[in-house]
């Protein structure tokens, strides 16, 4: 009896399974917190799920294309509701909110604290040298795009990318040069260096943002475990900001995801409790 009882438990266990092969192609962009968030991802998917992780770098235009045509399963990087508005009512219905990652985002006009300015519209009798951006197609260049229009500043924009701002931003602190850059949080600078952001009294840039994880239509359904996980996993500031340092300084991503995850063990250990794969039972 006790036989029969232990076959009927095992046949209604309620645990949710995969419908297809454990592997995630995962799609991300060269900013910092995109790189650390993918990598943080792709740890916890094959070290704790039991997951073969792919991962590929592109634009955040081909991100969004290629999670609406179910050419990628993830993207843990977009910034709602303003940054990427475009592309998420570009592509409305055809991703999966999977939840915020992180609840306080912002992006701006960043400056060293030792640059007595304190307003992007003060920049105009302060600074008249370019400023660093990133690439094109950023929510935060469309934005300083317009910063410059509105408040009629002449400063050029350059196009670069993520890591070459932040170089051309270490390089003039170094030197203490004045300097503005593109900046957003979380990012790594703002744990290595004293900035601020420039005042923005037309609010061009808008309030605070979350970053969000959007799947392929379709990935809940198949990988159960996989949503629970990214519904989970919430990093607060000091999460995020170590984590992307953590990585600066290893200069290999997995190695200082790893290395990050030692130091903070009990709250990834709450993120996967109950999610790592079930072992084949033999009968």
């Amino acid at each position: 009896m006790l036989f029969f009882a232990s076959l009927i438990l095992f046949a209604c266990d309620p645990a949710p399974r995969e419908t297809d092969q454990r592997s995630i192609y995962i799609v991300y962009t060269d900013w910092a917190e995109s790189i650390a968030l993918t990598g943080l991802s792709q740890v916890l998917l094959e070290d704790y799920l039991g997951y073969d992780v792919i991962t590929r770098l592109t634009g955040i235009d081909t991100v969004f294309a290629d999670i609406a045509a179910g050419r990628a399963d993830l993207f843990p990087d977009v910034w709602m509701p303003h940054t990427h508005a475009g592309f998420l009512e570009t592509y409305a219905g055809q991703y999966e909110d999977l939840g915020p990652n992180y609840l306080k985002a912002r992006t701006g006009l960043v400056v060293p604290q030792y640059m007595a300015v304190e307003s992007i519209p003060g920049l105009a009798d302060y600074y008249t040298g370019p400023i660093a951006g990133i690439d094109t197609s950023a929510g935060i260049m469309q934005n300083t795009l317009i910063a410059l229009a509105v408040y009629e500043l002449d400063n050029e924009l350059l196009v670069m990318s993520d890591p070459q701002m932040a170089e051309m931003l270490g390089n003039a602190v170094r030197r203490r040069n004045p300097i503005v850059v593109t900046g957003w949080e979380p990012h790594w600078i703002f744990h290595r260096y004293d900035l601020k952001y420039l005042d923005d009294p037309l609010g061009v840039y808008l309030e605070q943002e979350q970053i969000h994880t959007i799947g392929r239509i379709g990935l809940s359904d198949q990988h159960p475990r996989v949503a629970e996980l990214f519904g989970r996993m919430v990093l607060n500031e000091r999460h995020i900001n170590g984590l992307m340092d953590e990585i600066e300084r290893e200069r290999l991503l997995l190695e200082g995801v790893r290395e990050w995850i030692r130091k903070n063990e009990f709250v990834v250990n709450r993120w996967v409790r109950g999610l790592a794969p079930e072992r084949e039972k033999i009968m």
